[in-house]
């Protein structure tokens, strides 16, 4: 099965051109003579969706843990723009203010003054968005306890249910 694209047809351009070929899944696997993968059910060797899925679910598994926590960096990093910053607003002022002439007063101003004001800035941010991190993974923590404490008060309630079961409940539950 040949598709045709932009109007070519086999005949005129390279026998690669226009086909439609298997990206994934094993190489040959439903192919036909022609060079052009099987389209469809008739498409032999394609990978089932659930194993695509898991290898998806373990190649992102495998990236997102690291021993760097992204959280206490931004924070460690937004702590020191801050601290930078301001030594670079001392320095701006302190360079200005003991300049004789105004047009040398300028320079440190914009240098000192200009970028202090910008590393403070851009600390901040960074701090608040560690902080901001920092409050997502508590509600996350306190989502999960609220959900295996309710998971199991319904176990225990389910468990009183069955017949002779309610000095198993007190146990549960801790009355």
């Amino acid at each position: 099965m040949r598709l045709r694209l932009l109007g070519r047809s086999g005949s005129d351009s390279p026998p690669d051109a226009g086909t439609v070929r298997r990206v994934s899944g094993t190489p040959g696997a439903g192919e036909r003579p022609g060079g052009s993968a099987a389209v469809g059910p008739e498409a032999g060797g394609a990978m089932p969706v659930p194993r695509r899925l898991e290898r998806l679910a373990a190649v992102v598994d495998r990236n997102q843990r690291s021993d760097r926590d992204v959280r206490k960096i931004m924070q460690v990093l937004g702590m020191l723009a801050i601290g930078f910053g301001f030594v670079c607003i001392v320095l701006g002022w302190y360079g200005a203010a003991h300049s004789p002439y105004q047009f040398e007063e300028i320079p440190y101003i914009i240098s000192g003054g200009l970028l202090g004001v910008a590393l403070v800035i851009g600390g901040g941010i960074l701090v608040m968005c560690a902080w901001s991190l920092r409050r997502v993974e508590e509600s996350r923590r306190n989502a999960v306890a609220i959900i295996r404490s309710i998971d199991r008060l319904e176990r225990a309630l389910r468990s009183r249910d069955e017949p002779g079961s309610e000095r198993r409940f007190e146990e549960e539950v801790g009355a």
